[in-house]
């Protein structure tokens, strides 16, 4: 075997180090990739976009809409902007929605823009700041059942509504806003796993939904569609039905765990922001 002189281990080694120090310098914190992100053009660029159209959008709304509905507050219009944004996979004009409702709106708005934050920081694989942001967030609130009641009703709703379109990509993404506020988790990891499926990745769905048919928190109803759903997913090589079998699952079991909230405006919230994003994006 060939051996390196200690002559040159003395100049080899030291110049090794420095150079893998540099390399290791050189990585930024997740901190750092946050602020990058929040600092560029982009998003000074949409920020001002933003706060400039959609008090005009939301004021031309309010005068529109018929009287059994309440008026928007511009600050929801900026959330429901920002999880637009966040699954759309535009970190920067989700990162500049929630900026804006913690700087316009009051306690439960600035709670849930950093919600929002949280979850933007999950999707782009920074999940020590985004832990730290979620915990943060659950500070600014005093404890209130029926304020946190109602954003878990919330996210489970925009959730439930994107699984029925079969857009369970999206879908995903407000479980995990509804996982943060009430700890559970399976909605977001089902959905998750039906994702895979639509995208032809069937062994990672497959790996996903056994491990959650032996979660001990999975309630038995959904444990035992699991069984099945997997069987036949393993005899058919992946064929599994997503068009209304699991957005009914989801949504039966779901609304077994909490109770219903009377929202009657969240369609016509979500109608009006989408028709703004796409305007202002």
């Amino acid at each position: 075997m060939y051996r390196i002189s200690s002559r040159w281990q003395t100049i080899l080694l030291p110049a090794l180090f420095a150079l893998n120090f540099s390399a290791c310098s050189d990585e930024k914190t997740q901190r750092e990739q946050y602020e990058d992100a929040t600092s560029g053009i982009t998003f000074r660029a949409y920020k001002t976009t933003s706060s400039t159209a959609v008090g005009p959008a939301v004021k031309l709304y309010n005068s529109q809409k018929t009287d059994s509905l309440p008026p928007i507050d511009p600050t929801y219009a900026h959330l429901l902007l920002g999880y637009g944004w966040t699954v759309s996979g535009k970190p920067a004009m989700a990162f500049a929605e929630a900026d804006l409702a913690q700087e316009e709106g009051d306690t439960t708005a600035q709670y849930l823009a950093r919600s929002l934050r949280s979850i933007a920081m999950y999707e782009q694989g920074w999940d020590s700041l985004a832990h730290e942001e979620a915990e943060q967030s659950k500070k600014l609130l005093k404890p209130d059942a029926e304020a946190q009641y109602e954003v878990a009703t919330f996210y489970v709703l925009m959730g439930l509504a994107q699984a029925y379109d079969k857009d369970f990509a999206q879908s995903k993404f407000y479980f995990a806003g509804f996982a943060n506020e009430t700890g559970i988790h399976w909605p977001y990891k089902l959905t998750d796993a039906i994702d895979d499926f639509q995208h032809n990745r069937l062994q990672e769905g497959l790996v996903k939904l056994k491990a959650l048919s032996q979660d001990p928190a999975v309630p038995p109803a959904l444990q035992q569609a699991l069984a099945e759903q997997i069987t036949v997913i393993e005899t058919q090589a992946g064929d599994v039905n997503s068009s209304l079998f699991w957005p009914r699952l989801i949504s039966a079991v779901v609304l077994e765990q909490l109770k219903k909230s009377s929202n009657s405006q969240i369609g016509q919230v979500v109608q009006m922001v989408e028709s703004l994003r796409a305007k202002i994006g």
